[in-house]
């Protein structure tokens, strides 16, 4: 696993960088994990939102499961369970967070 500060050099995570800022969601920064990766169920205190930007992984907001890759976006509201695994050649992806 690891985590960067947003570079707006590439136009495609600019693009995404803007929206999410428009949207209010004012942290942001890039995540990768290995293949097969497993986040176990958990909450978070703030809403975030995830763009995957290569890779796949497939997740579990509530009672629905959902398969996502490049271009997707999924938002997870605070306290809200959720779970997910990175798809088998891991995942890089945007995360943005509302504070």
């Amino acid at each position: 696993m690891s985590e960067t500060k947003v570079s707006s050099e590439d136009p495609i995570i600019a693009k995404w960088e803007a929206h999410l800022e428009e949207e209010g969601f004012h942290e942001k920064w890039m995540h990768t994990d290995a293949p097969e990766y497993e986040y176990s169920e958990h909450t978070h205190p703030v809403d975030t939102t995830y763009v995957v930007l290569q890779g796949s992984m497939v997740v579990h907001i509530g009672e629905v499961e959902r398969e996502v890759g490049p271009g997707n976006r999924f938002d997870v509201p605070k306290h809200t369970l959720h779970r997910a695994k990175v798809g088998p050649k891991g995942a890089t992806f945007l995360i943005g967070v509302k504070v």
